[in-house]
């Protein structure tokens, strides 16, 4: 009996075409080999066979009664590894009926989300979409099980080994309070930024760390007056108070359009962070994968 381990699926596609051609040169051009590399596949075919296999009669390759017997099932086994092993499983956005799962903090819910999930709702109309917010480890380990698709939003944490990063778009921070806010009037200077009540807000989402961590390093302390989990609760806040807060440009700008808030820009240079969108090299090449990534990509990218 032969070994299997000693079969070498190449060997497999070098007998069938010789097969169909009858002819080692004609071989050696239908399937880019020289002729003797050809001629060495045959030797190793004869070898794991042990028969002739084919036999030159005439300038023609004929196949021994081995060979013809073999005929049959090495087309058959060629031709599941072409339909069965090497199909690229196609992925259509208008007949899937898959639940995308995006790792997002508030803020990323607050400005990514309504536009990707109108743009997955027309575009793939039987798909879900999913939001979680996970501690950086969690997260991390959803996305290598394939139980988060992506994470879209600042994850400094998720820049390791096994992910792949995109950067969408770059941040940086604004100031927001009431239209009418004395704090604000005209231009906010440094002294009226630091007499003014703040807002800080500590929420899942790591971009507040960045500003806190510039306000230290340049040693301006802010008189904090409320602290907050949330930046949808300045919706409600700055407008019924003399607060003023400082958030990403993209929140202050998403909330100013929600509620009568007026933005201005910090009163010292603003940090900057990159907004990025990170999946597992496990869904690499996933069409489901590529797909959303792709729509993420077109909608936000150098917006």
């Amino acid at each position: 009996m032969t070994d299997l381990a000693k079969i070498d699926l190449n060997l497999l596609v070098v007998f069938n075409d010789l097969l169909e051609t009858r002819s080692v040169t004609q071989t050696g051009q239908t399937l880019g080999m020289s002729q003797p590399a050809v001629s060495y596949a045959l030797a190793r075919l004869r070898k794991t066979f042990n028969d002739p296999l084919f036999i030159r009669i005439r300038n023609r390759m004929h196949p021994t009664p081995r060979a013809s017997a073999l005929a049959v099932s090495t087309r058959g086994i060629l031709e599941k590894v072409r339909t069965e092993l090497l199909q690229f499983v196609d992925f259509d956005p208008k007949t899937t009926d898959k639940t995308f799962t995006l790792g997002m903090s508030d803020v990323g819910e607050m400005i990514f989300l309504p536009k990707l999930f109108r743009q997955v709702s027309e575009d793939a109309p039987g798909a879900g979409v999913r939001t979680v917010t996970l501690d950086p480890d969690s997260l991390a380990a959803a996305m290598e099980a394939g139980e988060v698709d992506l994470a879209l939003g600042y994850f400094p944490d998720l820049q390791r080994a096994g992910f792949y990063q995109q950067q969408i778009s770059v941040s940086g921070f604004m100031c927001i309070g009431r239209a009418d806010n004395p704090h604000m009037k005209d231009r906010l200077t440094l002294p009226r930024f630091l007499k003014a009540p703040h807002v800080s807000i500590r929420a899942a989402g790591r971009s507040q760390e960045i500003i806190e961590k510039h306000f230290k390093t340049a040693k301006i302390q802010r008189r904090i007056a409320l602290t907050l989990p949330h930046f949808l609760s300045l919706i409600e806040i700055l407008p019924q108070t003399d607060l003023i807060a400082t958030v990403p440009t993209r929140v202050a700008e998403s909330l100013a359009r929600n509620a009568a808030l007026k933005v201005q820009p910090l009163p010292v240079k603003s940090p900057t962070f990159a907004v990025k969108q990170f999946w597992h090299r496990r869904f690499h090449q996933d069409p489901g994968n590529r797909w959303v990534r792709g729509v993420v990509r077109g909608l936000f990218q150098g917006k």
